[in-house]
């Protein structure tokens, strides 16, 4: 029977494939602790068109650390905005902190950040106003629901389950046996 030490390292292992998968020009990072493929926080970058205000006014890129607390995958990862102003978001915490809802522990790290990107987008399949993380951006976001505001960016984002690399199943190898 594996120890917690050793799911957690398994688990942190298999979150790095799918976070290798994500990793493009959508969503970029770079380890911050760790070594390959054990990390244990990662800064991203993810560009994508959010509200930071209730003109609104707009951002188009965003950095973010990502850390995986000492008893993940049993507790969720953190996520902080390090760029400002914060996303004017019911979702997002003045203070940058994502409100990521609930946490389920099967939900991969990968599926987890594009989740929260989703909430960057506005996207109202996503976006939940009856836990608000910010009043003020709740109330703002409810007045606006029947506008053409949401969802503010459409780019379609990766899927963390599927490389981008294709592998070539139809190589033929010839051999010299003797």
């Amino acid at each position: 029977m594996p120890t917690p030490q050793e799911i957690r390292k398994i688990r942190i292992e298999n979150d790095y494939v799918e976070m290798k998968n994500i990793k493009g020009n959508v969503i970029d990072w770079k380890v911050v602790k760790g070594s390959i493929p054990c990390v244990e926080a990662y800064e991203l970058t993810i560009n994508i068109k959010t509200i930071v205000g209730a003109l609104p006014s707009y951002r188009s890129e965003h950095n973010l650390l990502l850390e995986l607390p000492e008893d993940y995958p049993n507790v969720p990862p953190l996520i902080n905005m390090r760029t400002n102003p914060q996303p004017y978001h019911p979702n997002w915490y003045t203070n940058g902190n994502w409100c990521y809802g609930t946490w389920v522990k099967s939900e991969s790290l990968g599926h987890f950040v594009v989740r929260m990107v989703r909430t960057l987008q506005f996207d109202l399949d996503i976006t939940n106003p009856d836990s608000p993380a910010n009043r003020e951006a709740k109330d703002w976001f409810v007045s606006k629901l029947g506008s053409s505001l949401f969802p503010c960016d459409r780019t379609i984002l990766p899927d963390p389950t599927h490389s981008k690399f294709k592998i070539q199943t139809n190589i033929k190898k010839k051999f010299n046996l003797q």
